[in-house]
């Protein structure tokens, strides 16, 4: 576990300030459209005490589309319909109510961050959930429920009559699903700080895959991946970044860079 949730250099502050460990976890519908088309059409959050684990704090607002056209398949998913978002807030206006929150976390933060773009700390659970439950066969958030498992009575009274892919229901989930994970990596920290420092790098870099989605070992666990077919993937032209990234974590713990053997004293 160590080298999946390795520690991460900080710097000291010249000021006291003390941590407040309060997350937001935050979840967004949207039209489903590429970037530059698409629209927050609903959010939905949760605030989480690191410390005492407790969620509070739920917010949910619809947003006007402002004219974007929601992708069929996306509307499939989240059952959001026109009829729902009548005298909807504009978004701005929408998103208000969510903002200034020192750290924000969500399932697929880069898609949540990139719609929102609320400034802060952001946390992905789905790339820490990688590293904190490498083994399970899947790590979307609803799998996740599945398999780890996670318990979502303290948060029964928000799934009332909701269902997942809409924004409390998701952030409610994703808040339950973040406290096991603190539960989980908290106790190779030194506190809660150092714990978020080290989080907050594993969300800021690409995700270190439990299994290759293609190809030859698709599925197949990683440490029976051979050397050869890792090597193979970093001249590969093309490939994305959470494979290349995995490529590099696990040749470079097996001691090799590229083809050449590392010294002892470089494999630590």
């Amino acid at each position: 576990m160590s080298d999946l949730f390795p520690p991460a250099p900080t710097t000291l502050s010249l000021f006291d300030e003390p941590l407040l460990p309060v997350v937001r976890v935050i979840d967004t519908e949207t039209a489903g459209q590429k970037l530059s088309e698409d629209a927050v059409i609903e959010i939905g959050s949760v605030d989480i005490d690191l410390a005492t684990r407790a969620i509070f704090n739920p917010m949910r607002s619809f947003c006007d589309p402002g004219g974007a056209v929601i992708n069929p398949h996306a509307r499939k998913v989240h059952r959001i319909t026109d009829a729902m978002l009548i005298g909807a807030p504009p978004f701005a206006e929408a998103l208000k109510p969510f903002a200034g929150a020192p750290i924000y976390a969500a399932q697929r933060a880069e898609f949540d961050r990139s719609r929102l773009r609320l400034t802060g700390r952001w946390l992905c659970t789905h790339k820490l959930a990688l590293r904190a439950f490498p083994a399970l066969p899947a790590h979307g958030l609803q799998s996740l429920v599945k398999y780890v498992p996670l318990g979502l009575a303290p948060v029964a009274p928000l799934l009332a009559g909701e269902h997942p892919h809409r924004a409390l229901y998701d952030a409610a989930c994703t808040a339950v699903l973040l406290s096991v994970i603190t539960a989980k990596l908290l106790p190779r920290c030194a506190d809660v700080a150092d714990f978020l420092e080290r989080a907050e790098r594993v969300s800021r870099e690409p995700a270190l895959l439990a299994r290759f989605r293609f190809g030859r070992y698709k599925g197949v666990d990683l440490a029976r991946v051979p050397d050869a077919y890792l090597e193979w993937l970093l001249r590969e032209p093309g490939m994305d970044a959470d494979t290349l990234f995995t490529a590099r974590h696990h040749l470079r713990h097996r001691g090799i860079r590229g083809t050449r053997v590392l010294p002892a004293a470089a494999t630590g």
